[in-house]
């Protein structure tokens, strides 16, 4: 399937601003050395760094979530929110990344979720696959910072590449907190560079996955990378989606 399906019917340009969901962990996995500290200068920065268009959510969790800076343009806020966050016990990554994504589903426009979590999840109710399903259905780049601790766990690691290619986001490994800071670079960098594609499949029963395919054609097109969505959730005939926002 994939674009073979439909025409395609236009190819947007790159649009400037998106709508930037961050999700720290501060369970007891980040508290190793200056793990702690170093994650949040490395956030900060990033932060710091994101065009002016952007706006920035930014959330923590351990066993609970909480909403530190409702999605602004005013970086002092998120600052503060960074800045402000406290140890947690247990992690329940599954079920704040799923709150994260129901509050990016609110707004129209490009949207992303960056998410820096240092271990496994030892504590969420909802499985990861309901986690992906949702950013799948709705088009949220879900990208996973995270360091040798969560590699360790061969589960978690799955999860977090799985996720992270199925909704065309991308999965990175710190080693160091020099690391850390190239991931989100590599992050802010994809934020200037996404394009919006759209076109009408031709009639499918399939309502469930749906594999997409995105190639460049031509010798000039060599020297290029690609990364896309790996494919999408058809979304109800009855729910409205804005699917031009991005666009506009």
């Amino acid at each position: 399937s994939g674009l073979q399906e439909g025409a395609l019917e236009e190819l947007g340009s790159v649009v400037s601003g998106a709508n930037v969901f961050i999700l720290f962990d501060t369970s007891n996995y980040m508290y190793k050395g200056r793990g702690f500290v170093f994650a949040q200068d490395a956030i900060a920065d990033f932060v710091r760094s994101l065009d002016n268009l952007n706006r920035v959510a930014f959330y923590s969790y351990s066993r609970n979530f909480y909403r530190a800076a409702s999605l602004t343009s005013d970086r002092s806020q998120v600052l503060r929110g960074v800045r402000g966050t406290v140890n947690g016990d247990d992690s329940a990554l599954y079920n704040a990344l799923l709150m994260t994504l129901k509050d990016a589903a609110q707004y129209s426009g490009r949207k992303v979720a960056v998410v820096f979590s240092n271990g496994p999840d030892n504590s969420s109710m909802v499985a990861p696959e309901d986690v992906d399903e949702l950013a799948q259905s709705e088009g949220i780049p879900i990208y996973m910072i995270s360091t040798r601790e969560a590699r360790l766990d061969p589960a978690t690691s799955a999860v977090f590449e799985r996720m992270s290619a199925s909704t065309g986001g991308e999965a990175y490994y710190a080693k160091s907190w020099r690391d850390e800071r190239k991931a989100f670079a590599s992050i802010r960098e994809d934020l200037g560079h996404l394009y919006f594609l759209s076109y009408y499949p031709q009639p499918n029963p399939n309502r469930g996955w749906r594999a997409i395919s995105v190639k460049l054609t031509g010798q000039k097109s060599k020297k290029y990378r690609i990364r896309t969505r790996s494919g999408y959730r058809p979304i109800p005939a009855h729910v409205t989606v804005d699917a031009a926002a991005p666009l506009q």
